[in-house]
């Protein structure tokens, strides 16, 4: 599935290689280690979620899903050609970036909680990206759409100047003309194109799962 996608975006085939061993190692990490509260019956599997984002760099984000929000992954020591424990080491020497973050899954019949664990590849220069102006209206309803499929209910208001705001939990999303814009826990001023949707719905979620 992923070489497929990084085929349509135009991607180098040493590149399409380089994901496809990196997404391995992630689903491999999900099914050997990550293990599911027993409450969920029956056990769901690892999900996959693509998407492309702009902001900081234009690049694939590659995400996998699971619902063991108690193991976070972390780098081990050690040499990557090493028969065991270097699966990180390997995504992180592949991709641009990785990380994890709680979240909540998208597929199946319930929305569960969990962590996700993802890594990024530069996007080739000719990728078919979107050139369309995107409307802050219509970015304040997709995204509280994205937000509802999620198990986030939310609520939107526009006015005449071109701004909405969408309010999710306690959180307050501005969407101007250019992007979404919000704040972290912590006051941190957040701020993403409104090409970047997928992606500032994943960070919003997270802060939600944060917030629980």
């Amino acid at each position: 599935m992923l070489a497929s996608a990084m085929r349509s975006l135009a991607f180098s085939e040493g590149a399409i290689d380089d994901g496809v061993l990196a997404v391995s190692e992630l689903a491999t990490n999900a099914f050997l280690h990550a293990e599911p509260p027993a409450r969920f019956e029956p056990i769901r599997v690892p999900e996959l979620w693509l998407w492309a984002r702009t902001n900081p760099r234009k690049e694939l984000v590659v995400t996998l899903f699971d619902t063991d929000r108690d193991k976070l992954p972390q780098l081990a020591a050690g040499d990557l050609l090493d028969g065991h424990g270097k699966g990180l080491g390997i995504v992180a020497a592949l991709s641009s970036a990785w990380g994890c973050h709680l979240s909540r899954s998208q597929l199946g019949k319930q929305r569960v909680a969990g962590k996700a664990t993802w890594f990024a590849m530069p996007l080739p220069p000719s990728w078919p990206r979107s050139r369309r102006p995107l409307h802050s209206a219509v970015a304040a309803q997709r995204l509280l759409m994205l937000l509802a499929v999620r198990g986030f209910e939310g609520k939107r208001h526009s006015d005449l100047t071109g701004t909405s705001v969408v309010m999710a939990g306690d959180l307050k999303v501005h969407i101007d003309q250019d992007a979404f814009s919000w704040r972290n826990d912590d006051g941190t001023p957040c701020r993403h194109p409104l090409l970047d949707l997928q992606e500032t719905a994943e960070h919003i979620i997270c802060s939600l799962e944060t917030r629980s």
